[in-house]
């Protein structure tokens, strides 16, 4: 499927083959970083001749393929927590949609799995903003209707860190084992990042779909407290 959509886009010239080895890029990157500045891809590919090409062909030098960005305009997308958000265009490199083994990358597989299957909401993490930008373009190379976004708010443990294993358990079965009931723990995780409003903190499942808006939902990271959840256990 992957394939199909990468050649359809090739085709189209919004897309060009990438022959630049993983070593040769990660000694610019390293360059790049001990000098002290951001470091993109410098669409070397795109400008290859005629005859370059054809050389690197005949050597059977790997290529994968790489998305076309065009640098002359801003993206622009209105997220459902976050609000308008902006990127330009000259900030996102040619990214690369499939490996030069055949194996597509994630930009790119998730928003053709997306659109084929219809998803109408992606609701993710705050730290996919910046893949977000991607993917629009995607969506618009191809065709595919846009679906809406919403960037949740971060967990975090009470040192202001992203909750892991040494904040204590993170696996719902350890919660069960530990005698949290599962009323406890939806109610909880609930208000993590969102509020009814008012000083309701105690509710059913069912008033919780009634009442929850993702508009509603904070722009700012939660801090996971066991001891809260303890209480309302």
């Amino acid at each position: 499927i992957y394939k199909e959509y990468a050649e359809k886009l090739l085709k189209e010239n919004k897309a060009y083959f990438c022959y630049c080895g993983e070593e040769r890029l990660k000694e610019e990157r390293e360059k790049a970083l001990k000098e002290k500045r951001s470091w993109q891809y410098d669409r070397r590919c795109l400008f290859l001749t005629k005859e370059e090409k054809e050389r690197l062909e005949k050597e059977g030098v790997p290529k994968a393929i790489r998305f076309l960005v065009p640098q002359e305009r801003n993206l622009v997308f209105e997220d459902i927590i976050h609000g308008r958000i902006e990127k330009s265009g000259r900030d996102i490199e040619d990214f690369i949609i499939l490996r030069a083994d055949g194996s597509p990358t994630y930009n790119f597989a998730c928003v053709i799995d997306d659109a084929l299957m219809e998803i109408t909401h992606v609701i993710r993490a705050v730290e996919h903003i910046s893949n977000t930008f991607k993917q629009i373009l995607l969506y618009e190379a191809l065709n595919f209707q846009i679906p809406y976004f919403a960037h949740l708010p971060l967990i975090l443990g009470k040192d202001g860190k992203k909750l892991s294993k040494r904040h204590g358990a993170v696996s719902i079965m350890e919660y069960k084992k530990m005698g949290i009931l599962p009323e406890a723990l939806v109610n909880y995780i609930a208000l993590l990042g969102w509020s009814p409003g008012g000083d309701l903190e105690i509710f059913s499942l069912e008033e919780a779909i009634k009442l929850f808006r993702l508009e509603k939902v904070k722009k700012s990271n939660a801090i996971f407290d066991f001891q809260k959840l303890e209480w309302m256990n």
